[in-house]
């Protein structure tokens, strides 16, 4: 009789601890949902109408932006990066001197946007233009909670370039292509150029509407969701839809073929180049598995559509929101697909997901980037892979370039690398192993709980490494203040540090 009176007990709390458990479950999602729609009533909307022509390598669109001052102060002037004037000359192209011939194969030839009109409110707009940056001069301050809607006509010209703007033998790279509104925090306007090092842009997250035109024949990848793809004079319509996302940006190709499958409720699409299938699944499943773990154990991949996307692109891989773009050349034997795909994937939680400003503080996307790749190998394969991995890609690359050169200091502007070399050996390399030294000392399971409070505080905002901080310390009980920045401003070598 006990030992059944037991059992019933035991049975109605664990009624009580499920029902429990629901209904804070429930309580979150609708947190999470008023949260959302709190951001997209103020956040960026962007209508943007395309047509592309890949014979004349140009783009013709006009964009209708509506912008909300969030700010306690009246906006008098707003800016605009114009990325694609970069590509002007060949002094001003985001590359490195010597990386010139992989970036342009066939020679170099501009690339530029042209801004035919700027209205707002339907009137034609006071503004100046100097090299990538446009301001637009209100004739009315924009005050506090009001909002602006403003409208371009521009051309892009593309140039033939295998980076993350242009064209080569089977893809045409449209990254930054469009006027996006600059950031303003509480340093001001953010107009920084776009410098040849690293990944210098910083912006908010916005809603996207992009109607592109194109041939027949041609299949466009893009971030958000394909919403309906018509037929219209000889031509497809693709239209795309997104959620919150910092960017938007697409590939197009005559050569894709495709692959797909679901993880949970997302769809993920690999696009290959045509007779490259069996690399193209391969990238597929490495996407599947990425998209599967981080969502696990950092925080839940929260959109519809994921794209993993072959390109001319010599640089390796590049992350926008819902897209990533990898090098075709990755699509063959060897472990470099994987690391690639799952690297690219990681930045749609630490660039995407939780932004920050990645010219001042290009670690905090791409240290925990690294970070969650090892992890996933660890998850996968075992801490025997793990550990090697960490040791191939991190570890031994550092040390190296430790014992050739003196590297400066993790936590630096942009313009202060020297070279890639420099760049990745600071910001990926010692970022990384900071980042594993600060696991060891918290436990795995504690610095978990860190990241999925930084993600969690974080969604959909811009962060900063006192955030990062700010999320260590909150789950530990502990300042971690010090420790950080002893890592991220110093130089010392690695053996006196870790």
């Amino acid at each position: 009789m006990k030992k059944r009176k037991f059992i019933i007990i035991l049975g109605f709390l664990f009624m009580a601890a499920v029902l429990s458990s629901s209904f804070f479950k429930k309580a979150y999602e609708d947190d999470a949902v008023k949260y959302t729609e709190k951001i997209m009533k103020t956040c960026p909307h962007y209508n943007i109408d395309v047509t592309f022509n890949p014979e004349t390598k140009s783009i013709a669109a006009f964009q209708e932006v509506t912008v909300v001052n969030n700010e306690v102060d009246p906006f008098k002037v707003l800016y605009f990066h114009l990325y694609p004037n970069a590509f002007k000359t060949s002094d001003t192209v985001p590359f490195p001197r010597e990386d010139m011939s992989r970036a342009y194969p066939e020679g170099f030839v501009p690339g530029f946007i042209n801004i035919k009109k700027v209205l707002v409110k339907s009137a034609e707009a006071d503004y100046e233009i100097e090299d990538t940056i446009l301001k637009i001069n209100l004739n009315e301050p924009l005050k506090p909670k009001q909002k602006l809607t403003l409208t371009f006509e521009f051309e892009v010209q593309l140039p033939p370039s295998c980076g993350r703007f242009g064209y080569g033998k089977n893809t045409f790279n449209i990254a930054n292509w469009y006027p996006i509104l600059a950031v303003y925090d509480e340093k001001g306007w953010h107009v920084e150029p776009y410098y040849a090092i690293g990944d210098p842009f910083y912006s908010e997250v916005g809603l996207y509407q992009v109607n592109i035109k194109a041939p027949k024949g041609y299949t466009i990848a893009a971030s958000g969701s394909l919403r309906q793809k018509r037929e219209e004079g000889g031509k497809t319509i693709w239209s795309f839809s997104t959620g919150l996302v910092r960017d938007f940006a697409w590939i197009a190709s005559s050569n894709f073929e495709t692959a797909e499958a679901n993880v949970g409720k997302t769809k993920v699409t690999s696009y290959y180049i045509k007779g490259k299938e069996e690399y193209g699944r391969e990238a597929l499943e490495f996407g599947k598995k990425a998209i599967s773990c981080f969502s696990e154990h950092f925080g839940e991949y929260p959109y519809d559509d994921y794209n993993i996307v072959a390109a001319d692109f010599y640089i390796g891989g590049m992350e926008y929101p819902n897209l990533v773009i990898i090098g075709d050349e990755f699509y063959c034997q060897g472990e470099f697909l994987e690391y690639v795909v799952v690297h690219e994937t990681a930045h749609q939680w630490w660039y995407g997901l939780v932004g920050n400003n990645q010219i001042e503080e290009a670690w905090l996307d791409e240290a925990l980037t690294e970070y969650s790749t090892l992890f996933y190998y660890e998850h996968y394969y075992g801490k025997k892979v793990g550990q090697s991995i960490y040791e191939k890609f991190i570890l031994n690359p550092y040390r190296l370039y430790e014992a050739s050169t003196a590297p400066g200091p993790i936590l630096r502007h942009l313009s202060e690398y020297k070279d890639w070399g420099d760049y990745s050996a600071t910001v990926y390399y010692r970022g990384a192993i900071m980042l594993k030294d600060l696991e060891s000392r918290l436990s795995r399971h504690k610095f978990h709980e860190a990241i999925r409070y930084y993600f969690k505080q974080n969604l959909y905002k811009n962060a900063t490494g006192e955030d990062f901080i700010k999320a260590l310390n909150h789950v530990t009980g502990t300042d971690w203040t010090d420790y950080v920045y002893d890592w991220l401003k110093t130089n010392a070598l690695l053996d006196k540090t870790a």
